[in-house]
């Protein structure tokens, strides 16, 4: 679905490499996390792969056809991405929202017809957030307007769904919800990118781990090869244990505090 070859990334007037030798491929249907410490590159690479931003070398491919050759509309017709934080100066309603993520479908005068009402009702519902279909975006919590802009993505109907930390500011149970809504995705066909902190959360959902450090990719396979104590020790540089979750037989970590001695 997507191929990654040779890829590297500067910021803009600067010598600092933020991604080095990147090469990836992302197959159709596979529900792949992406993890790592802060500043490893992993929100640069999802900037990446969802065209937000241009490589300083390197290709990359979408159903084998470069990025640079594909018209945009036609581009974000097939991927949709969730940013980590979302900002708006208007004050739309969480419908309004949701149904920009039809944009890309409505006619050509630029207006919506019956089957994008629909859809977004529907996202809506799926998502629980239906009984806040009116309100404005400034009158609902952190962890809401997340879930409101994944909706948007998801009505947005692409066959590749990329999310940067989308469990971000939900609390447990909605941490699940979001990612038992991603596995129900897959199911239908979709292809699921996702950055995360959670490893526990991933080893559950995900197929496929890639872990990024200083760069570069550390380590890259399924669950049960990559969670392993000597992995996340070190890619993390923590003491940890890796347990068998007696019920699903899924890998788990436990993390070990930094006890210091204070004097």
């Amino acid at each position: 679905m997507i191929s990654i070859q040779n890829l590297k990334y500067f910021y803009p007037d600067s010598t600092r490499e933020i991604l080095s030798d990147i090469n990836l491929t992302f197959n159709q249907n596979e529900f792949t996390v992406i993890l790592g410490p802060n500043g490893s590159g992993k929100t640069t690479l999802i900037k990446l792969i969802a065209r937000l931003i241009k490589p300083t070398s390197g290709k990359l491919y979408l159903k084998d056809q470069p990025y640079d050759t594909i018209n945009i509309k036609e581009f974000y017709r097939m991927i949709s991405y969730v940013p980590q934080k979302f900002f708006s100066i208007y004050p739309y309603t969480v419908f309004e929202i949701v149904l920009m993520g039809r944009s890309l479908h409505f006619n050509y005068l630029g207006f919506e017809n019956k089957n994008d009402v629909q859809k977004v009702k529907e996202v809506l519902q799926q998502l629980g957030l239906e009984h806040l279909a009116k309100k404005r975006i400034n009158e609902i919590s952190g962890g809401e307007l997340q879930k409101v802009i994944l909706a948007r993505s998801i009505a947005q109907d692409s066959e590749v769904l990329l999310l940067d930390e989308p469990n971000t500011h939900l609390d447990l149970k909605h941490q699940i919800q979001i990612f038992d809504l991603l596995k129900n995705l897959q199911s239908q066909g979709k292809t699921i990118i996702a950055v995360s902190h959670d490893i526990n959360l991933a080893s559950f959902y995900a197929d496929r781990l890639i872990f990024l450090k200083d760069g570069i990719i550390k380590y890259d396979g399924d669950i049960t090869s990559m969670l392993k104590e000597e992995i996340i020790e070190d890619v993390f540089e923590i003491e940890n244990k890796v347990l068998i979750d007696p019920v699903d037989k899924i890998p788990q970590l436990i993390i070990k505090p930094l006890r210091k001695k204070l004097d």
